[in-house]
């Protein structure tokens, strides 16, 4: 925009004038009461009446600028000076007083209308006044269901019911286009090809079938110009089915058992994308703050790992996840796209699960990797998603769960979240306990938690739910009260005494107390490194026996106010592991529960 073509200065402006329009504007322009008001009215997809009115006597006629779509000029984007030189440059004149509906306009599109008052001898004396609006578009609401009859036939019925915009439009109703997608079905629709009907008004269809292949109701409303509208569908079946779509392209998710209405299937997809599930032609995302979401880097505001707030802090660690669980909501209903975040292509399992009681799907995803013979167990804690990050100080506050009861007894681990529900200092839910590992009075989690934990076959005595990792124990000084532990299940995929290594990060709390690593089963210790405290570089570590311990020299305490708490690496060597062989992460052998609080990531054991 050129700014010297304009003859007064933006000091001049702010000093003389202000400004009104049908919506607030968020320039000041002086102590001047506003000159022009702008309304819009009976809009239609192509037209629109704009009526101006004004209290200042001394404007004779207008200077206007007809509808202009907002993404040809933003004006809330701009200052007074841009806004007069976009009136200067497109501006007409206009006689007052003015009312005219202006027409050959484009349906569903945002649109501008700007004025500025000019006097007898065609001055300006008002200040630019821009009001905006969207106008309307074709179309039609589409429904459809089935009976079962007697005869063992089945009656579909379907539905139009077109807005008070819709001239016209096309449909099918048939079983003919049920693997079509809706970019080939809207243009099918667009060509008017085989099987496509047109009609007007509210439509009632019914078709009667001795199979149970379902039935396709796609509609494509035309408004008074007929212009092409809004594409509605939907699709009815007597059997639940899913699919995946990445980028138009549709990959249908098989049963791997008949009669349960789980779907799965591996998916390619681009390294970062975005994509939905269609469940019964009606397309899903995940629901808000409800599991990650997606596979990869997190950098997503919906997920519930709180990158929300990791990304407001500088060289926060952060989130990744090769693992997301959680609710499924109807884009249409709020639904976020699922996504990827990779360093490239890859493919995905999805796993769909119709089988709650709630009637909620859910979804499963999860980063297909190349087989690794050595890998005999791997815990990155990617499904722990709720409460606040311990690592980010006051400032990382996490996402709580949306239920009737936060205790991991009654949650399934797929709820909704409150974005910022948790204090950077609080789990959700609070400690738990497995049945097997259980003291007097520990809450036990539900099976299904466990399960949308990735921690079934695990032996666990009061831990906690924290964004990415697990804790260990609750504050409680002088006693271990609230100590627990973490216990791996058995390594049943040796055949014979290995030589196996075992990796996990570790980051304290506000306590020095001993975390005990214990073999149990079979096996001893023959070597250790560190990285302490994040440290580049590793350093040695004495190792025998059943017991490493990670004291306070390999990984120091930290006060809560520190931001962006390092985490030690550690790295042990274990000789004559079996099939019996288990670990255990041990906080209730130190000072006390709140000495020997510790988050745990990344557990990896190989041979």
């Amino acid at each position: 925009m050129i700014r010297n073509l304009l003859p007064w200065t933006a000091g001049c402006l702010l000093a003389a004038f202000s400004v009104s329009s049908c919506e607030s504007d968020d320039v000041d322009y002086g102590p001047i009461s506003a000159a022009i008001e702008i309304g819009v009215e009976e809009v239609t997809p192509s037209s629109a009446k704009i009526r101006l009115t004004t209290e200042q006597e001394n404007v004779a006629s207008y200077k206007i600028v007809k509808p202009t779509p907002i993404s040809e000029f933003e004006y809330a984007a701009h200052d007074a000076i841009d806004r007069l030189a976009f009136i200067e440059e497109r501006g007409e004149a206009a006689e007052a007083p003015f009312e005219q509906t202006l027409a050959g306009l484009m349906p569903k599109v945002e649109y501008s209308f700007a004025v500025v008052g000019l006097d007898a001898s065609g001055q300006r004396i008002t200040a630019p006044t821009f009001a905006r609006f969207t106008t309307a578009y074709a179309s039609s609401l589409v429904e459809a269901r089935f009976e079962t009859n007697p005869d063992e036939t089945f009656t579909f019925t379907g539905k139009i019911t077109p807005n008070a915009y819709t001239v016209s439009y096309r449909y099918i109703f048939d079983s003919d286009h049920n693997e079509a997608t809706e970019a080939e079905l809207r243009e099918l629709l667009e060509a008017g090809g085989s099987g496509v009907k047109t009609d007007k008004g509210v439509k009632e269809l019914e078709l009667v079938k001795s199979d149970k292949t379902g039935v396709t109701l796609a509609v494509l409303s035309y408004d008074d110009a007929n212009r092409p509208g809004e594409f509605t569908s939907t699709f009815v079946s007597t059997e639940d089915m899913a699919s995946v779509i990445v980028d138009g392209k549709e990959t249908q998710l098989a049963r791997p058992t008949e009669g349960v209405d789980i779907f799965e299937g591996k998916v390619a997809v681009p390294a970062k994308s975005g994509f939905t599930v269609e469940i019964n032609k009606v397309a899903y995302g995940f629901a808000p703050y409800s599991g990650n979401g997606g596979v990869g880097k997190v950098e997503n505001m919906m997920s519930a790992a709180p990158y929300y707030s990791s990304s407001t802090i500088a060289d926060s660690r952060g989130y990744d996840c090769k693992m997301a669980v959680g609710r499924m909501a109807a884009t249409a209903d709020g639904g976020n796209d699922f996504w990827t975040n990779l360093s490239e292509d890859a493919q995905i399992l999805v796993r769909v699960d119709l089988t709650y009681a709630d009637g909620t799907p859910r979804y499963w995803l999860e980063l297909v990797e190349a087989d690794d013979p050595n890998l005999l167990l791997e815990q990155n804690f990617d499904l722990f998603v709720w409460g606040g990050d311990y690592t980010l100080a006051s400032g990382g506050k996490g996402t709580a769960p949306v239920a009737d009861s936060e205790s991991a007894a009654d949650l399934d681990g797929t709820e909704e979240g409150t974005k910022g529900g948790a204090t950077y200092t609080t789990p959700k839910p609070d400690i738990w306990s497995t049945a097997d590992g259980a003291a007097d009075g520990d809450v036990i989690a539900g099976d299904l938690y466990l399960k949308n934990r990735n921690m079934t076959g695990w032996e666990v005595r009061r831990i906690a739910e924290h964004p990415g990792t697990v804790r260990l124990n609750k504050s409680a000084s002088g006693s271990h009260k609230y100590s627990g532990y973490l216990k791996t299940p058995k390594l049943a995929a040796l055949t014979a005494p290995t030589n196996i290594t075992l990796e996990f990060d570790i980051c304290r709390f506000a306590g020095d107390g001993d975390i005990y690593i214990t073999v149990e089963g079979a096996g001893t210790y023959t070597a250790a490194a560190v990285n302490i405290d994040g440290a580049a570089a590793a350093t040695t570590v004495a190792a025998s026996g059943t017991d490493f311990v990670v004291t306070n020299d390999l990984c120091s305490k930290q006060a809560n106010t520190v931001i962006n708490k390092p985490w030690s690496h550690v790295e042990l060597s274990i000789a004559g592991a079996t099939a019996e062989t288990q670990i255990k992460f041990d906080g209730s052998r130190g000072k006390d529960s709140a000495s020997d609080r510790c988050l745990l990531d990344n557990i990896k054991i190989t041979k």
